[in-house]
């Protein structure tokens, strides 16, 4: 494994556990396309070790994300791309999660802060999710316009269940830490500050079984699971483009980001933080 992908993403490994940290530190960690690849190749990187058997997935120390960033131009400058890059680019996010999600390591996503979007659906592609009591998750996708995409909506129906996915999802509400914990959205909370550590110490108590045991139950029980997700999300990308480009999606994220808004509010799986 190496140290540091692109610009933001760290892995630091000590002995069979991997930390992987991305941090942008400008745009309250919205992932850009940099970030989103980097981190899809450090889960290819991941699948290739049999020496690391546990890895926790975290953000920046006071905000794990604002989801992918609306105003990276990598994302939107493709007038001259044909249909084929252009779904290739869409595809990027569902591809990241189903990477993740397939990792034969335990994955453990450690969130402090906002996990907005895209960021919350790649924390639902891990195993466990541990938060702060200060964290909250929010998915605005349906107020910009925006399909809920990236494979969140099959792993939220496997946890919520149908009606408290759509609400979660229609409605945009914000889920504090301990009504993501109730609704099984997390799966274990803790005090500010002490996310990774806590995701950490799971890592290790986890990793007292051997290293074949932890794949092969994980796996087991991921392909009872996640039997159709892969049919529940195939149109993904499509959906994308079609809301991206359509007149109601553009009219809903500039309603959502215009100066008037709220600053507490953040972003989607396609679009980061509304910045004033």
């Amino acid at each position: 494994m190496k140290r540091k992908y692109g610009r933001s993403v760290t892995v630091k490994v000590t002995g069979d556990h991997a930390l992987v940290r991305f941090d942008r530190g400008v745009n309250r960690n919205a992932i850009d396309q940099d970030t989103l690849l980097a981190l899809t190749q450090v889960a290819q990187d991941l699948a290739l070790s049999l020496e690391i058997h546990t890895v926790v997935l975290t953000g920046a120390k006071d905000i794990f994300s604002a989801g992918i960033d609306l105003k990276d131009p990598q994302k939107w400058n493709d007038e001259q791309a044909g249909l084929l890059e252009r779904r290739d680019v869409a595809q990027r996010g569902a591809r990241l999660c189903r990477l993740w999600e397939e990792l034969p390591q335990l994955t453990i996503a450690a969130i402090e802060g906002a996990a907005v979007g895209g960021s919350v659906a790649l924390a639902l592609a891990c195993d466990w999710r541990v938060a702060s009591q200060a964290s909250f998750l929010y998915l605005p996708e349906a107020k910009v316009g925006l399909n809920m995409g990236w494979g969140a909506i099959p792993r939220m129906v496997n946890m919520l269940g149908a009606a408290r996915t759509k609400r979660a999802i229609l409605l945009a509400e914000r889920f504090g830490a301990e009504q993501a914990l109730e609704w099984g959205l997390l799966d274990e909370v803790c005090e500010p500050g002490q996310a990774v550590a806590v995701a950490q110490s799971l890592a290790k108590r986890a990793s007292e079984s051997p290293a074949a045991i932890i794949r092969m139950t994980k796996e087991s029980v991921n392909q009872v699971a996640n039997a159709l997700n892969r049919l529940g999300i195939y149109m993904d990308a499509d959906q994308a483009l079609v809301c991206r480009d359509s007149v109601e999606g553009a009219q809903a994220r500039a309603g959502f980001l215009s100066p008037g808004r709220p600053k507490t509010t953040s972003s989607s799986s396609a679009g980061s933080t509304p910045k004033a």
